[in-house]
């Protein structure tokens, strides 16, 4: 029994590598949050005539994403520079998910603006 608790603990996520996770999947998330939200809240943005409830929504998410893209830019830049292929795996995959965390969140911020674009466009109820 202790055995199998010391393995738990040895093998257990540093809170650096859990953090690095965050950026990864914050982008989808809020992409995904984004788009349910905005399908919710239209029929009350419509029966209301208040069309700000729709721009909160994307306003909410893009500042999320982009608190996350500055994590992990912040958390590549703190890692070793150089040539990951004779490095420490594991600074390698630190240095590797910072970046990925950094373009996803990137990328999916420039998609949340794309499907704000509609509601600058057209009215509330079309």
């Amino acid at each position: 029994m202790a055995d199998r608790t010391n393995e738990i603990k040895e093998n257990r996520p540093a809170r650096s590598d859990v953090l690095l996770w965050i950026p990864v999947l914050a982008g989808p998330i809020a992409w995904a949050l984004t788009e349910q939200l905005s399908y919710m809240l239209t029929p009350t943005a419509c029966w209301t005539r208040s069309h700000w409830i729709l721009y909160l929504v994307p306003l909410c998410t893009l500042a999320i994403v982009l608190g996350c893209a500055f994590l992990a830019h912040g958390r590549w830049k703190r890692q070793p520079e150089g040539s990951t292929e004779r490095g420490d795996p594991r600074e390698s995959r630190a240095r590797f998910l910072a970046l990925a965390g950094f373009w996803l969140c990137v990328s999916f911020a420039v998609v949340i603006l794309a499907e704000a674009v509609p509601n600058l466009v057209l009215r509330v109820c079309d």
